[in-house]
């Protein structure tokens, strides 16, 4: 078997279903029913996407030392159209909720205080991880002044949002989390942008002093980041949606026969493209995501409890998966040794801990992302009910 073999992906997502119906079975996880359940499924396809697409990666790097995209289209978008379509489910729920207020204004406190504890817990826990990683390969070692090394803490600690660079000068540094991390100031940069857009969706005023944080955050970001086009688009993508459901001038069956062949089609046509920045290939991923948002569940199968279940967990799957890799090929199988792998051996190792990905992403949902979600719920209470 090959990394870049199509058999490699289905046996690793078939392994990830199967511990995942497992453990749901077993231990359920609730979710909300008012939720779009087309949108819960497909994020169970998206985070277990991304760790095949980096299991492809890992390989190349092992034989060549060098980090690099896949060559083949179908492994390279299942990284970069899986996290497109991650950040079109963030502008889709978000506008939803922005285009559904009525006569309700939004509480930014509130808001803001539900997204630090939703991200902010496992990123934490992710970078302690990180670091400790990073500390045993330079064999706890300072090899930067005390100064520069509390730095690199603070740039990570922050989600890179200035900059990622290797901490105590380890070369693994990046490598250690598959450079997850990258997509994530991307996500605040949409949140902070919310009031903003607030103004212009519902034409009403909104806090001043939350608007003019929201413009100095996208002011600061694009002057060290710059404003990367095609994650610009993958957001707006995600907003047609929200605005089809509200104003949609006739009611349209978008579960029907010849829709979800077009959405199958628009998800073949994405994999004749090597980058989903491509503009056509960004175009096929919004249709199926429209698709998708406005209720096509793909002949029941984003319906899938299973696939659900997968979903809750993907913000923990894509934060650990990379960290897992690593520390298997570091720690248990030695990098030397890892570089003279088969492709087979390869492979069985990373369909091994395929069910350890699914576990740890369950225990790190239910013991760290559940707590800090239930705890920011009860400070914005706490906040409302003192206002009263």
């Amino acid at each position: 078997m090959n990394p870049l073999n199509p058999i490699f992906a289905l046996t690793v997502f078939s392994l990830a279903f199967g511990t995942a119906y497992l453990l749901n079975s077993k231990y359920k996880i609730v979710i909300n029913n008012n939720r779009y359940e087309t949108i819960d499924g497909i994020r169970g396809f998206l985070a277990i996407s991304v760790f095949i697409h980096h299991a492809t990666i890992w390989f190349h790097y092992l034989h060549t030392n060098s980090w690099e995209a896949p060559k083949s289209n179908l492994y390279n978008q299942l990284g970069q159209t899986s996290v497109s379509l991650f950040f079109m489910i963030t502008s889709f729920l978000f506008v939803s909720k922005l285009l559904n207020e009525g006569t309700q204004t939004t509480n930014w406190k509130d808001f803001f205080i539900g997204r630090i504890f939703r991200l902010v817990p496992l990123y934490l826990v992710s970078i302690i991880l990180l670091i400790f990683i990073v500390m045993i390969c330079t064999h706890w070692k300072l090899n930067v002044s005390i100064i520069d090394f509390l730095k690199q803490l603070t740039h990570w600690g922050t989600f890179t949002m200035y900059d990622a660079p290797k901490i105590n000068h380890c070369e693994f540094t990046n490598i250690i989390n598959a450079s997850v991390i990258w997509s994530l100031p991307y996500e605040w940069l949409f949140y902070f942008s919310l009031p903003l857009l607030y103004i212009i969706i519902n034409r009403k005023k909104t806090s001043i002093s939350f608007s003019i944080i929201s413009l100095l955050f996208i002011v600061v970001f694009y002057r060290f980041h710059g404003i990367l086009k095609p994650h610009i688009m993958s957001f707006i993508g995600g907003a047609i949606a929200p605005f089809l459901i509200k104003y949609k001038p006739k009611k349209i069956n978008f579960n029907s026969v010849f829709l979800s062949i077009t959405l199958l089609l628009s998800l073949g046509l994405i994999l004749r493209y090597n980058s989903s920045d491509n503009i056509l290939c960004k175009m096929f991923i919004i249709i199926a995501f429209n698709l998708i948002a406005l209720g096509n569940n793909l002949f029941g199968l984003l319906k899938n409890t299973t696939l659900k279940f997968l979903g809750e967990l993907s913000y923990s799957t894509y934060l650990l998966h990379g960290i897992l890799i690593f520390c298997v090929m570091y720690f248990c199988v030695g990098l030397t040794d890892a570089k003279t792998l088969t492709a087979t051996n390869y492979c069985l190792i990373l369909i091994g801990i395929t069910p350890l990905v699914v576990i740890i992403s369950f225990l790190t949902y239910l013991f760290i992302e559940k707590p800090g979600m239930n705890y920011g719920k009860k400070l914005r209470i706490k906040n409302n009910t003192s206002n009263i």
